[in-house]
Parts: structure tokens; C-alpha cells; sequence
């Protein structure tokens, strides 16, 4: 499986897919060129485009390990057009309703309650909460330990930081972004960044 990014999220990406696919053949994605001795020692990365059709060639599957909803957007986008497809993560220690839908990553710990629908490409980050009857947009990055609470709705490429907390029945316009430990008790228009407690 090839992991896009090879930075701090892709390595807790990788930690969560070695314990579900424990005879996966694990490879990094590394644009910048971090060089991280941790990746470079243990896994095999690769650097252009070139060398991801390739791998594509004889395993499809990708995975997201980098947090931000346009770099997301972007390598889910490439990774695709190179022939490759998205396997979304779930953690072992995740919660996700059975009547939650959608292609997303949880990371652990994270909760998804019943009746959610969930985006392609978003990340629900480590215990977070996701509570019954929310709709969350596509490629949307949920923090470490942040709640929405029931029917929620968020748009698309939105940024909830870490701790913050959706009161119920809020919606969130597109590519809005909420601080970390905001509280937000009205709804947020579309590209507004909100911080604070209550948020503004």
C-alpha cells in the first residue's frame, strides 16, 4: 500500500494499518523530500510520479497520511488519475456505527455515531466524536479530540481544530476553519475563520 506523505500523520497512519494488515507491503509517498530516518530505515520512498504508477502497476491501494484537506484533495486526485485506490482507514480501537456511511479515515479512538454520513477523503483524527445524524463534506479534517454533536452539518474542506466542540444542529459552510478549542453555538458561513469561546 502506498501512504501519501511521510511526516508525523502518515507515521500514526502507518501504525494503525500495520496492526490491520500486518503482511502489507508498506511504501511512502515523499514530495518534499523530508527524508525521515524512521521511514527511510524501515520503508521504502519513493519521490515522483513516475515511480507511484509503478508501484500502482502491482498494488493499487493508497492511503492518506498527511492531514490537510487540500493536500488531501491533492493526492487522493493524483493517486486516482495514476490508477490507484483509496482504502479508507479504520482504526481497531474505532467506533463507527453501522449505520454510518462513507469513505473516510477514523483514526483511534475516534467515534462515529449512528445515522452519519461522512465524505470521501475526511479524516475523523484521534478521539474525535461524531455524534448521530450529522452530515460532514468531503475531504473535511476533524481534529485530535474534537465533538460535533448530533445533526451537524459541515461542508466541504472545512478545518475543525483540535478540542473544538459543534453544538448541535450547527452548519458549517465550506472551507470554513474552527480554532482549536473553539466552541461554536451558531452557524459558520462558507471560508470564515471562528475561534474562541463562544466562537467568532
Amino acid at each position: 500500500m502506498l501512504i501519501a506523505g511521510a511526516g508525523g500523520h502518515a507515521l500514526e497512519i502507518l501504525d494503525e494499518w500495520e496492526k490491520l494488515l500486518p503482511n502489507e507491503e508498506f511504501v511512502f509517498l515523499d514530495e518534499l523530500n523530508f527524508n525521515l530516518s524512521m521511514v527511510n530505515e524501515t520503508h521504502r520512498v519513493i519521490h515522483d510520479h513516475k515511480e507511484v504508477k509503478l508501484f500502482f502497476e502491482k498494488s493499487c491501494n493508497f492511503s492518506l497520511g498527511v492531514g490537510s484537506p487540500n493536500t488531501r484533495f491533492h493526492f487522493f486526485e493524483m493517486f486516482q488519475k495514476l490508477g490507484g485506490y483509496f482504502k479508507p482507514l479504520h482504526a481497531e480501537s474505532s467506533q463507527i456505527s453501522k449505520t454510518a456511511v462513507g469513505k473516510f479515515d477514523a483514526m483511534a479512538f475516534s467515534f462515529v455515531g449512528p445515522k452519519t454520513r461522512i465524505g470521501l477523503g475526511t479524516l475523523v483524527n484521534t478521539r474525535a466524536h461524531i455524534h448521530h445524524d450529522s452530515v460532514i463534506g468531503d475531504f473535511v479534517e476533524i481534529g485530535p479530540g474534537a465533538m460535533i454533536l448530533g445533526q451537524v452539518t459541515v461542508g466541504d474542506f472545512v478545518r475543525i481544530g483540535a478540542g473544538a466542540v459543534i453544538l448541535p444542529n450547527i452548519k458549517i459552510g465550506k472551507k470554513a476553519v474552527i480554532g482549536a478549542g473553539s466552541v461554536v453555538s451558531r452557524d459558520v458561513p462558507p471560508g470564515v475563520v471562528v475561534k474562541g469561546v463562544p466562537a467568532k
